[in-house]
């Protein structure tokens, strides 16, 4: 064998290092979809590059059919990987299964044959001839019938991958777009210089430059792995998502009308796509006519709440109204998605109802056992006036008791059933202190507020947890107590309530029960009411006190449920 040293083979052997540089790249991100057809690919383009080389440096006719004869099936196979990774990348990697993929390569098996027996039948090459370029000399096939079919299939095929690639130009994100430009700028330069080649339009015509194509292929495909993400940012099929989502959407330009929507939206809306696309979003849609009268502000989103009849059935969606500027989508625009809440809303309206009942039982059961109570106390009183005898009296004593108890419970019943039936609001802690205070009997005890314009967030029941606070520091603070002070600081990004009293204090054994329903003196219902009510936004509440020294009870507010409002006074 005598070989031979033209000027292109060093650019071919460069040229095939980075195809086989670009295999390893895709063996090892093998664990993306995409990879499989990349690495199949790649490493019949390293063969067909390789392959090539060594038939420009062969003089010899028999080492040239050879070599060409072991390359051809990775020249076949070269279209088919295109294909297969556009499918991958456009989300139809579904039509690669076990059972389609052998295939895809009938046809170039069966070119193979054709190329290995063309000696008997002379259909795929009908002849070879030599000629000189640059002192080297190049063996230039002369094509025949079946090489013109094979050709036409591999043009028809590359013809498919660029529609289906270029399709993702116009459903894409920005990141996307310039993947699938990249993607096809990769598969449209290889496939140009071949066309060149093989219709005698190259500048080069006894060079086939198709294989030192794929070395600016391959650059183009490396920048898309390493800059744009080729591998980890295939674009998922938008189509497909679009069209099977049970959530109704609806896409419309900057002037509000519409220009798509999904199957959900038609059955939403009534309305099939080709009626839709053009109109109005208000005429669509109804119920979205408000962001035409009061357009969404820059860059936010918009949540409405729509009902509609559908069969006779009230619908309730929850619509949530999201700008999209060009960054994005490509088009200034918003995207409207609708989410079917009518169960939602059925079980809150079921919740309600039930507690309007339980609520209205409970009034009726508390105001029956009130009157009921009303009389026993009567009774007792008469009895009373009949006792003499000391026993009888402790027992009757007992009695009231006991009355009295069921009396604060059924108190506390009809304050517990109110909590969280009124959604949170803000309201000023010096407003509510003054309120809360005039409701207690402080005798002789001084209350110092100092809490400014502090304001939080609470259920309105907040009142009560001040009352409760005092009560049990009047009632339990023992005889020495003269003043209660309330005061705020900062704890982080919190906000901390502090009130503290002179008196006895808590018992060290009492305080990790201090809050249990039950626990205490008397009723042990107050403390545990008042941390509830607290709760419902998040603020927590424990003592901090010394025994012997006074509690101190200490009202954790959380960031974003505290704000300072001179005017809120």
């Amino acid at each position: 064998m005598i070989f031979q040293y033209p000027p292109a083979i060093i650019f071919m052997l460069v040229a095939g290092t980075i195809s086989a540089l670009l295999t390893w790249v895709g063996w090892r991100n093998r664990a993306q979809p995409i990879s499989q057809p990349f690495i199949l690919l790649m490493a019949a383009e390293t063969i067909w590059i390789f392959g090539y080389s060594l038939e420009l440096m062969s003089t010899q006719l028999s080492t040239v059919i050879l070599l060409n004869n072991i390359m051809y099936p990775a020249i076949s196979t070269v279209p088919v990987a295109w294909l297969f990774i556009v499918l991958c990348y456009t989300g139809r990697e579904r039509y690669l299964t076990r059972r389609t993929v052998p295939l895809f390569f009938i046809i170039p098996a069966l070119v193979w044959f054709l190329v290995l027996t063309n000696p008997y039948h002379y259909l795929y090459y009908t002849g070879f001839h030599t000629e000189t370029v640059s002192g080297s000399v190049i063996w230039i096939y002369e094509h025949g019938p079946l090489f013109w079919i094979h050709i036409a299939y591999c043009y028809i095929l590359a013809l498919v991958t660029l529609v289906l690639a270029a399709g993702r130009l116009f459903v894409s994100t920005e990141l996307y777009r310039r993947q699938t430009i990249l993607l096809v700028c990769a598969g449209c330069i290889p496939a140009a210089c071949n066309m060149a080649y093989v219709f005698g339009l190259s500048p080069f015509p006894d060079y086939d430059l198709t294989p030192l194509a794929f070395l600016f292929a391959g650059i183009i495909l490396a920048v898309g792995i390493i800059r744009y993400q080729l591998f980890s940012a295939v674009p998922v099929a938008y189509s497909l998502v679009f069209s099977t989502t049970r959530d109704g959407v609806i896409v419309t330009n900057g002037q509000y009308s519409v220009i798509d929507l999904n199957p959900a939206a038609e059955q939403i809306t009534g309305r099939s796509s080709h009626n839709a696309i053009g109109l109005s979003i208000a005429d669509v849609f109804p119920g979205l006519a408000s962001i035409q009268a009061e357009p969404v502000p820059d860059g936010r989103e918009r949540r409405i709440e729509s009902t509609v009849l559908q069969n006779g059935r009230p619908m309730c969606y929850d619509i949530l109204v999201t700008p999209m500027d060009e960054n994005g989508t490509g088009a200034a625009g918003y995207l409207c998605l609708f989410r079917d809440i009518s169960d939602r809303k059925q079980a809150e309206l079921a919740i309600t109802q039930a507690n309007k009942k339980i609520g209205l039982l409970t009034s009726i059961t508390s105001h029956d056992l009130s009157n009921q109570i009303l009389s026993l106390s009567i009774y007792l009183e008469l009895s009373r006036e009949l006792c003499t005898d000391p026993v009888q009296n402790g027992y009757l004593d007992r009695q009231e008791m006991a009355i009295d108890a069921m009396r604060e419970q059924i108190a506390f019943t009809r304050e517990y059933q109110q909590l969280g039936t009124e959604t949170p609001v803000w309201q000023h802690v010096g407003a509510v202190i003054n309120r809360a205070k005039n409701h207690v009997d402080l005798r002789t005890v001084m209350l110092t507020s100092c809490t400014g314009s502090l304001e939080v967030y609470a259920d309105p029941m907040l009142e009560k947890v001040f009352y409760n606070l005092f009560d049990n520091v009047i009632k339990y603070g023992g005889a020495g107590i003269s003043s209660i002070t309330i005061s705020t600081h900062p704890s982080g990004d919190d906000q901390i309530i502090v009130i503290e009293d002179d008196g006895i204090g808590i018992a060290s054994e009492d305080k990790s029960r201090l809050f249990e329903r039950g626990f205490g003196k008397n009723t042990g219902l107050g403390l545990y009411l008042s941390k509830e009510i607290l709760d419902i936004t998040a603020i927590v509440i424990h003592e901090a006190g010394e025994p012997g020294r006074g509690a101190r009870f200490e009202c954790r507010v959380p960031c974003g449920k505290f704000r300072y409002n001179d005017s809120g006074q």
